[in-house]
């Protein structure tokens, strides 16, 4: 029950009953109650209460019942400006390739950083270290591609901020940094 209910609020968020069902078999695959009756089991209440959520807005709206955009998260309208064009084919395939062979090197670095630190951190106390490394560097190279961006301050308008923290971060009164307000705020606020 508790498998269903992530995946009927998952598949009502986004709109998408087939990627709630498999949300709730992904993070539940350890255990040995899955069975395939049951996957189709959380998929009908998966759907069902997409269809549910469809038609209860479509209802409010006054609107026919459309299936087109019924999550309910929304995260804005697309506009199409221009018509797709024989020409976006090669970029694609250019995409793909690059972001191919760039995961591919990223899995190599990986299994070679893993295999070293299996090798050579072994104890607690070092792996504590490299912990506390880590969390440096990574905090470190934040706050740096802010500073070095902290010159990129907009006019804070009043009127479009609805309780968001924006940090001003070396800004002048009255402006706000938006590269410093996306990474130092909340995961909540950043998507707001």
């Amino acid at each position: 029950m508790i498998a269903t209910g992530g995946a009927c609020g998952l598949s009502v968020a986004f709109g998408a009953p087939i990627g709630g069902a498999l949300f709730a078999y992904e993070i539940s695959t350890p255990n040995t109650f899955w069975t395939f009756s049951m996957l189709w089991r959380v998929f009908c209440s998966t759907a069902i209460a997409t269809f549910t959520l469809a038609m209860l807005t479509s209802m409010y709206e006054g609107s026919p019942l459309s299936f087109a955009d019924s999550g309910a998260v929304k995260f804005g309208n697309l506009v199409d400006l221009d018509e797709n064009t024989i020409l976006d084919l090669p970029a694609g395939i250019i995409l793909g390739v690059v972001s191919g062979l760039l995961g591919a090197l990223f899995i190599y670095v990986n299994v070679n950083v893993n295999i070293k630190r299996k090798k050579y951190i072994n104890t607690n106390i070092k792996k504590i270290i490299e912990c506390c490394i880590f969390a440096f560097v990574t905090a470190s190279c934040f706050y740096m591609v802010v500073a070095l961006r902290s010159s990129s301050c907009k006019p804070l308008d009043v009127d479009k901020v609805d309780n968001e923290e924006l940090f001003e971060f070396t800004c002048p009164e009255g402006s706000y940094n938006p590269l410093a307000t996306l990474i130092f705020n909340t995961e909540g606020g950043t998507i707001r």
